[in-house]
């Protein structure tokens, strides 16, 4: 399978469609993609997919614990600009915070395709589910 560009749009009232280009595996099992928009490196939004597969089996070993593991990440650096130096000019943007998503899948190796289908799918699902979604946005826990 080709690595493609990921395009996602944002959350804006008017949303911005955000490309995510393949930039290079930053280990064998990961995948890094950046939304190359902003004016500096510093503030590229970044995704990463992480694949880590269970070692070589050895005989005896029960199937039950071996498992895969997938991590899929989401950056959004913020930057911000900080007065004027003494000569006047308007100082490069500074990191100023970085938001984070992580999802960790974590599928048994004896697991089936149905099954892994049916976990991406809920937990799609579950993020976009309101009391979800309030304690993502409003930092407030439905009661």
């Amino acid at each position: 399978m080709a690595i493609v560009a990921i395009q996602l749009y944002d959350a804006q009232a008017t949303p911005v469609n955000h490309v995510f280009n393949p930039t290079r595996p930053d280990q064998i099992a990961a995948l890094w993609f950046e939304d190359t928009s902003q004016a500096s490196p510093i503030g590229y939004w970044r995704i990463s997919v992480e694949l880590k597969r269970p070692a070589v089996a050895v005989a005896g070993q029960s199937s039950k614990d071996r498992v895969y593991r997938v991590k899929v990440t989401m950056h959004e650096p913020v930057l911000e600009t900080l007065g004027t130096s003494d000569s006047g000019l308007t100082p490069a943007p500074t990191l100023a915070y970085v938001s984070r998503g992580f999802a960790e899948f974590v599928l048994p190796e004896r697991g089936t395709l149905q099954n892994r289908k049916d976990l991406r799918k809920m937990l799609h699902n579950l993020l976009n589910e309101a009391q979800t979604i309030a304690a993502i946005e409003t930092l407030v826990m439905p009661f």
